[in-house]
C-alpha cells in the first residue's frame, strides 16, 4: 500500500503545538511501526529551505519526500485551476491529512484526522478566518473523505451528528505521550533548574499550558485564583502559552486584579525541553477550557506525575477519566474552592497522582501508530 502524508505542517520545527504536536509525534512512528507491504511518502511544500530538517530526519527514516518550494496556500489555491494531488505527487493507494482541510482532488483513499469540532458549537471563541475554513473544509470532506480518524469517541459522535458522517467509515485514535514527560517530577534536579530559569522559586505554583486564546477560558481561571488567594491561597499561577487570538483580555482581567500582582507568570511559549518539568514541578496543572476535542495537556501532566484540575466540557472527562478532578468552567467560586482543597488536602493530591500515572499509562505514540495502521487498512477495504 502507498501512504502519502501531508507534510506541510512537519516543516514547522518551532514554536508549534496542537495539531503540530501530534502529527510532529504520529508520523516518525508510523515510519518505525510500519509493516513491509507500506511504504510511505511526504507531500511538503515550504519556501524556507531552513525548514527542511525535520522532513531529512524523516527521509532517513524510510519516507519519500516529494517536496515543492512552493507555499501550502498556493498548492491549495491550483484546485480552482483544476489541479489534482496527483500532478503534484503521483499516484498513492491513501492519502492522509491531519485536520479537515485539503483543497485538492485525489484518486486516492483520503483519510483524515479530526481533532474538535469547536468551529461548529463555539465560533465567537476562535477566529472567524479559521471558523471559514474548518466549517467549509469539514463540509467538504464529510462527503469526500473514505474514512475518518477521530481523537475521541466525543469528537467522532460530534462528526456523525452534526456532518452525516457513516459511523462505520471512522474510528477513535487517543493521542499518544512523549517518554520525556513520564515521571518527570521525580527528576528533581531538572524540576529546580526550570523553577529558576523561569522564575517560580518563591512559592509553589499552580499551572495553566495552552494558548492564551479565548477558547481557553484564562480570564475565568485568574479570577478564580484571585478569589483563592484572598481566602488564604499561598501560592502562584503560572500561564505557559504563546499569545493567540484576542490574548488582550487575559492581560485587561489580569490588570484588573491587583492581588494577582505578585502571583502571576506569563511565561510566553516553553523551550520542549522545559515543559516536562515545568509540568513535574507543579502542584496542580489547571484546564479551564470551554471545549476540547481531547486535551493532551491533561495525560502529559499525569504522566509527570502532577494533579489534574479539568473543565467537564468537551471530550475532557473522557480523557481524564477518574484520574482527574473536574469543574464547571463558568464556575469561579468552585474553582477556587478547588484551588484551595488541592492546597490544603495531601491525600487527596496523592491519590490523584497515582491515578494520573495509572491512566497516562495506557497512552503511547506507538499504539496511537499502531492503530492508525489499522485504520489505513479499515479505509482500503471500504466500498468508495
Amino acid at each position: 500500500m502507498k501512504i502519502l502524508l501531508e507534510g506541510h505542517r512537519l516543516a514547522r520545527t518551532t514554536n508549534f503545538g496542537g495539531i503540530d504536536s501530534y502529527w510532529h509525534n504520529l508520523v516518525p512512528e508510523l515510519l518505525r511501526v510500519c509493516p513491509e507491504d507500506m511504504q510511505f511518502s511526504l507531500f511538503t511544500a515550504f519556501l524556507n529551505p531552513k525548514n527542511v530538517a525535520f522532513v531529512e530526519r524523516l527521509r532517513r527514516q524510510g519516507a519519500n519526500p516529494q517536496h515543492w518550494w512552493l507555499s501550502p496556500d498556493w498548492i491549495q489555491a491550483t484546485a480552482r485551476w483544476g489541479a489534482h494531488l496527483e500532478w503534484f505527487t503521483g499516484k498513492h493507494d491513501l492519502v492522509h491529512v491531519p485536520e479537515p482541510v485539503f483543497d485538492l482532488p485525489t484518486q486516492g483513499r483520503l483519510v483524515v484526522t479530526s481533532h474538535d469540532l469547536m468551529y461548529l458549537h463555539y465560533p465567537q471563541f476562535l477566529n472567524p478566518a479559521w471558523v471559514a475554513r474548518l466549517q467549509r473544509g469539514t463540509q467538504s470532506l464529510a462527503h469526500r473523505a473514505s474514512y475518518w480518524i477521530c481523537v475521541s469517541e466525543h469528537t467522532r459522535t460530534d462528526l456523525v451528528k452534526h456532518y452525516g458522517v457513516p459511523h462505520g467509515r471512522t474510528c477513535v485514535v487517543h493521542h499518544g505521550i512523549e517518554e520525556r514527560f513520564r515521571h518527570a517530577g521525580q527528576d528533581e534536579s531538572a524540576v529546580q533548574r526550570v523553577r529558576s530559569k523561569l522564575g517560580l522559586t518563591k512559592r509553589p505554583y499552580f499551572l495553566f499550558v495552552g494558548s492564551v486564546e479565548p477558547k481557553k477560558n484564562l480570564p475565568m481561571l485568574l479570577r478564580a485564583f484571585g478569589l483563592a488567594l484572598e481566602s488564604g491561597l499561598q501560592a502562584d499561577l503560572a500561564v505557559a502559552g504563546r499569545a493567540g487570538w484576542q490574548a488582550a483580555e487575559v492581560s485587561e482581567v489580569a490588570a484588573s486584579l491587583p492581588i494577582l500582582r505578585e502571583h502571576l507568570h506569563f511565561l510566553g511559549f516553553i523551550d520542549q525541553e522545559d515543559l516536562p518539568p515545568l509540568l513535574g514541578g507543579a502542584k496542580a496543572m489547571v484546564t479551564p477550557s470551554r471545549y476540547e476535542g481531547f486535551g493532551m495537556p491533561l495525560i502529559e501532566a499525569m504522566a509527570a506525575g502532577t494533579v489534574v484540575l479539568s473543565s467537564n466540557r468537551g471530550a475532557l472527562p473522557e480523557v481524564g477519566g477518574d484520574a482527574a478532578q473536574f469543574f464547571d468552567p463558568d464556575d469561579i467560586d468552585g474553582l477556587a474552592q478547588l484551588l484551595l482543597r488541592i492546597e490544603g488536602d495531601l491525600a487527596l493530591g496523592e491519590n490523584l497522582r497515582a491515578r494520573g500515572l495509572q491512566r497516562a499509562a495506557d497512552f503511547s505514540w506507538t499504539k496511537c501508530a499502531q492503530q492508525t495502521l489499522a485504520a489505513y487498512r479499515n479505509a482500503a477495504t471500504i466500498s468508495r
